[in-house]
């Protein structure tokens, strides 16, 4: 099943826990009063982030009453995720024009979202606050997972060009 196809998170695969390193622990869930770290330092692996994006896909819709949401994500994050890109990672190593060879990516410390498109959709339907509707849904998936307030953010959509459709 593709994340495309996903209906509702009853659907949604359950993957198990797995940290970047087997000797790593858990990174411990954060109280409602504690202040969530500003940067993220925890490596999320593939299987983490499938873990950690489930759980936000579970909050999402008492969030939006019931309706499914559409973020369009790139980067690091997209490479962990898509099975393709993964499996290709794994098989071949990258080597630059000096020679040097370059470690295979197998973990990141963000998810890149564009919330510009995001916001502009909801706004048509006549959703004013969806942002802040989805911040609190990463926000609380931060504390669930001891991860900093930056895990999802949409800090590249400042170098987007401006388009109106």
């Amino acid at each position: 099943m593709s994340w495309q196809n996903w209906q509702t998170p009853s659907e949604l695969p359950r993957p198990r826990f797995h940290y970047a390193s087997p000797m790593q622990a858990p990174p411990p869930k954060l109280q409602s009063d504690q202040p969530l770290p500003p940067r993220n330092e925890i490596e999320l692996s593939r299987e983490m982030l499938m873990t950690v994006l489930t759980h936000l896909s579970t909050l999402i819709p008492s969030h939006f009453n019931g309706h499914l949401v559409r973020l369009v994500v790139h980067g690091g994050a997209c490479m962990l995720l898509h099975p393709g890109l993964y499996s290709l990672s794994q098989e071949h190593r990258q080597t630059t024009s000096d020679g040097l060879t370059l470690a295979r990516r197998t973990t990141t410390r963000d998810v890149d979202y564009i919330n510009r498109s995001f916001a502009a959709e909801w706004q048509r339907f006549g959703v004013s606050d969806a942002t802040e509707r989805l911040q609190s849904c990463i926000k609380a998936t931060a504390r669930q997972f001891g991860l900093g307030a930056d895990w999802m953010n949409s800090d590249a959509d400042v170098a987007l060009p401006m388009a109106q459709g």
